[in-house]
């Protein structure tokens, strides 16, 4: 399945929107509001590292590469 730049775009904004509603919806709930902008930071936190790792990945994989092709 291929996706296109415009698709991925909706795709993010119905995601903040969703979010967003969350966020409102917590603020009726004594306690909910702060879990929920916890949870949303640790997820912002988990993409990081994860992005993070993935780089990191990647120059162990281009390292051994030249390692083994010289």
């Amino acid at each position: 399945m291929k996706f296109n730049d415009q698709l991925m775009k909706n795709a993010l904004i119905r995601i903040n929107e969703l979010q967003e509603e969350i966020i409102q919806k917590s603020k009726n709930i004594s306690g909910a509001e702060d879990f929920v902008k916890q949870k949303l930071d640790l997820y912002e936190e988990d993409e990081r590292i994860r992005a993070m790792a993935k780089n990191i990945n990647l120059q162990e994989k281009q390292i051994t590469d030249n390692f083994f092709n010289k």
